[in-house]
């Protein structure tokens, strides 16, 4: 959903008009707060020319930008790294009229292609004045829902060349995680809700999400195709003429898909939960009394519902005082909430008091301690995937255990990051899903299992590599006969490579899954690469396992791999 205002901020931008006086303006704001930025700078500089122990301590802190092209509007904010996290120095905004286009006619018209470059263009030419004080790290992204958009890559590339920014398109695990981590900033505020079962509704512009936390952990999450904008669009393209027919049209195109979101639900839910959270950008437009933390009756939501259904649009333009975009994506998300809410009667409902858009945009600028928190969250759903197929336990986990290490210690032989490492781990753990289904060409199921299952935290390509890295787990090797593997570009073919290798050396291990292999420590000897395990003499079954598992991974880095019993010293 299009993000929204900070403050008056948005409000005095929409009203000025691109020319210079508007450009004068902002750029003043943006030059005096980077002068701020900069005074902070030598404050904090100061001491460190006393003691050089505080200035090895203390890292330079750094200027970040996002700047994030949404269904409704583009915004942008600047922060600056500290030791203490992150200080917002601006935060902008600017409607479009993207979402009419999306929904209406599957493309992006040349009046909004154009108003999103100058927009976009805008932002850009104003860090300059940030770039006065240093170097400034910028993330350009676009909202999940351009992925259904005709001629995305004409857009894309237009973007790119005006303001010399790579663009990510999001996709709707990358959404999903930015609520998810926006969820877990909250319960860290409210840490009543950290011990209670939460069903968390957000309504975006073409899709809906839906996550339960059971005691702080994801235990269960769904995306629907039905969003606010979505919604507005089809019921808008119908003519409903009065208030009245709106509504009726609007609780038509929601009431299967709520129905299908609690038949999904039905076996993680086991009953009503504790409290239902709602938040996204309309609702807190709305600048209600509701929006206070405090919980809200089904009665109370249903009375603002029929009453914004009842309000001529014209109306509720003058009363909301906001862009018709969101004023007529005000019902449609009204009435989602109120079904959802009548659908799984939750004990409470819960309107978060947070700004939604500003928190949004700040979860664009990932830290550290998100990354870990992610990964973990990552690891406990896939386990949970795993168990709902009944996966052998110990041997997922020694093969998840064995692959890590080979990872770990052959860094500089395969050059993979971190993330990469996420994707072996999530392999490793479901690698063998597929014998659910049969154990017959078991390794083809567990692709087929992977890429049908929503995994928490990962993008589609993450799931189509993890599915490909179960389906080379056993054997053949990766080649341009698997589509999903073909349509990968040649960084993410070579990651399928050798993360594949790995996996594979690491089951071949644990072939007999009795777990014998308790570690091992690498050595290269010419063109070998030597496993030295501790304490175990009788290493022929492995070894037998590695001359054809091996192969692979002899393929991909030169390396006929050897399992010796390592000798004390």
């Amino acid at each position: 959903m299009g993000l929204g205002s900070v403050g008056p901020l948005r409000r005095v931008m929409s009203r000025e008009s691109s020319g210079e006086k508007g450009a004068r303006g902002r750029a003043s704001g943006a030059s005096s707060r980077a002068r701020g930025a900069k005074t902070a700078r030598a404050s904090r500089k100061s001491p460190a020319r006393r003691s050089s122990s505080v200035k090895s301590s203390a890292p330079e802190p750094s200027l970040q930008a996002v700047i994030f092209i949404g269904a409704s509007s583009i915004s942008m904010m600047v922060a600056e790294a500290r030791e203490e996290g992150l200080r917002v120095l601006d935060v902008l905004s600017r409607p479009i009229e993207l979402v009419y286009d999306l929904f209406l006619t599957g493309g992006i018209s040349r009046d909004t292609a154009d108003r999103c470059v100058q927009i976009t263009r805008g932002f850009t030419e104003l860090l300059d004045e940030y770039r006065r004080v240093g170097e400034v790290k910028v993330r350009l992204l676009a909202t999940n829902v351009l992925l259904d958009v005709n001629g995305l890559d004409l857009f894309v590339n237009r973007l790119q060349v005006s303001c010399g920014l790579h663009l990510e398109v999001m996709d709707d695990g990358e959404m999903t995680r930015l609520i998810y981590l926006h969820m877990k900033s909250m319960l860290e505020k409210y840490a009543e809700l950290s011990h209670r079962r939460l069903l968390v509704l957000h309504v975006g512009p073409g899709n809906t999400r839906l996550l339960l936390f059971d005691r702080g952990r994801i235990t269960y999450y769904a995306n629907y195709r039905l969003g606010a904008h979505r919604t507005s669009a089809a019921v808008g393209a119908a003519d409903p003429g009065s208030p009245e027919n709106e509504y009726r049209l609007v609780k038509e195109q929601i009431r299967s898909i709520v129905e299908q979101m609690r038949h999904d639900a039905e076996e993680s839910m086991a009953g009503s939960p504790d409290a239902l959270v709602i938040y996204g950008p309309d609702f807190h437009r709305l600048h209600s009394p509701l929006i206070s933390g405090e919980p809200v009756s089904l009665e109370t939501l249903a009375k603002l519902t029929e009453e914004v259904a009842h309000t001529p649009f014209s109306q509720r333009m003058e009363r909301y005082d906001e862009d018709y975009a969101t004023v007529r994506a005000l019902l449609p998300t009204l009435a989602t909430y109120l079904a959802v809410a009548r659908e799984f009667a939750p004990r409470s409902i819960l309107l978060p008091a947070d700004d939604f858009s500003h928190a949004f945009l700040r979860s664009l600028m990932p830290s550290e301690r998100d990354t870990q928190v992610l990964e973990e969250e990552v690891i406990h759903f896939a386990v949970l995937l795993a168990n709902r197929y009944r996966v052998d336990r110990g041997h997922s986990q020694q093969v998840r255990r064995l692959s890590c290490s080979l990872f770990d210690q052959l860094q500089d032989l395969h050059g993979l990051n971190r993330h990469d490492r996420l994707l072996l781990k999530v392999a490793a753990i479901l690698h063998e899903v597929g014998t659910y289904v049969s154990s017959k060409r078991h390794h083809k199921h567990s692709q087929y299992l992977i890429l049908n299952s929503e995994i928490f935290g990962l993008s589609r390509r993450d799931v189509e590599i993890v599915g490909l890295l179960a389906r080379y787990h056993r054997r053949g090797e990766p080649n341009d006969e698997e589509r999903s593997y073909a349509e990968l570009d040649l960084d993410n073919r070579l990651r399928v490579q050798k993360l594949a290798a790995i996996l594979r050396v690491a089951d071949a291990l644990d072939r007999a899954h009795c777990h014998r292999i308790p570690g091992f420590t690498v050595r290269y000897a010419n063109r070998r690469l030597e496993l030295l395990v501790p304490g175990v003499h009788d290493l022929a079954l492995e070894n037998l396992a590695l001359r054809s598992k091996g192969q692979l991974f002899t393929a991909v880095f030169g390396y006929d791999v050897l399992l010796l019993t390592e000798t004390p010293v």
